[in-house]
C-alpha cells in the first residue's frame, strides 16, 4: 500500500521544467530545471495551473491565491495562501 501511495505522489509532481533563480558564488543564474534538480534556496516561478514541483515557501503571490491540496489532505476546497503566513 505504501508503494502505491508513493507512486501516486510522484505522479503529482510537475512534469515540465520550471524557471528557477539560483545563486552560485554570488552570481545569479537563471535556469530551467526539472523538479528533481531543485535545491534548497532555489527560487521558482509558478503561474496559474502549474503543479508545484517541490516543497516550497511562498515569497510573493497575487491576492486571492489558492492551492488545491485535495490529493494530499483530502480537503475538497482549495486553501487560500498568503506569503505572510
Amino acid at each position: 500500500k505504501a508503494e502505491s501511495l508513493m507512486d501516486a505522489l510522484s505522479g503529482m509532481q510537475a512534469t515540465a521544467p520550471v524557471p528557477v533563480v539560483r545563486r552560485s558564488r554570488g552570481q545569479r543564474q537563471d535556469l530551467m530545471l526539472e523538479a528533481e534538480d531543485l535545491l534548497p534556496g532555489d527560487v521558482i516561478f509558478l503561474k496559474m495551473g502549474d503543479r508545484v514541483p517541490a516543497d516550497v515557501r511562498i515569497l510573493s503571490c497575487t491576492d486571492g491565491m489558492e492551492v488545491d491540496n485535495a490529493a494530499l489532505t483530502g480537503e475538497s476546497i482549495p486553501e487560500p495562501r498568503d506569503p505572510a503566513t
